[in-house]
């Protein structure tokens, strides 16, 4: 009975000492305890009743809340989309292509002046405006009898000027903050233009 008793003694001193224990290993998150205890029988001879004691069962789960990769801004606002920004900023620009011209995707519009001269107007100030040193395509270039095209820092300008009609088209950005930024600083350059040459926005 002695040795029986020494061995419980030693048992309840470990599970006394378990918080201790699982502090050390880590297993206290966001300031609340994750262990359990269980009632565990120690195997007893028969005929005799089994003594009691608490076993430290550590909780193995991961916490579903922990938050992977955000933790020093949880709050930041999700990363700005390109739909998105046209749909709140430029909703009469299109993403794709216009039939009949280049087949690559782009963000497109089309601009109506009041007449071909104010298509002119509008064709010129996006020049002078996107302007890039030494780029030849900045040139202003008769496609046609009544089709103008120029090119400058990737932005196309084609003019009908039978139809007075400007087409407007850049370059497609890629899905990050910096080049949807300039996406939309582009796009509010040509729309204020043509708003400046007298073409309906």
């Amino acid at each position: 009975r002695k040795r029986e008793r020494e061995r419980t003694r030693e048992m309840s001193t470990a599970v006394a000492s378990a918080p201790a224990i699982g502090v050390r290993n880590g297993n206290l998150m966001h300031g609340q305890r994750l262990s359990h205890a269980r009632r565990v029988a120690v195997g007893a001879r028969p005929g005799r009743v089994a003594p009691r004691t608490m076993a430290f069962i550590p909780n193995l789960i991961p916490n579903p809340f922990h938050r992977w990769g955000d933790d020093a801004n949880p709050n930041a606002p999700p990363d700005t989309t390109l739909r998105g920004m046209l749909a709140a900023k430029h909703d009469k620009w299109q993403v794709g292509h216009e039939n009949g011209y280049d087949e690559s995707d782009t963000v497109w519009r089309k601009f109506r002046c009041r007449n071909k001269a104010k298509g002119h107007e509008l064709l010129e100030a996006v020049q002078d405006e996107l302007y890039v040193p030494n780029e030849q395509g900045c040139r202003i270039r008769r496609e046609s009898q009544g089709m103008f095209y120029m090119c400058c820092d990737g932005v196309r300008v084609r003019l009908n000027e039978t139809k007075s009609e400007v087409l407007v088209e850049v370059p497609l950005p890629r899905e990050t903050n910096a080049e949807i930024s300039a996406c939309d600083k582009t796009l509010k350059i040509v729309e204020d233009l043509a708003k400046k040459s007298g073409c309906k926005v």
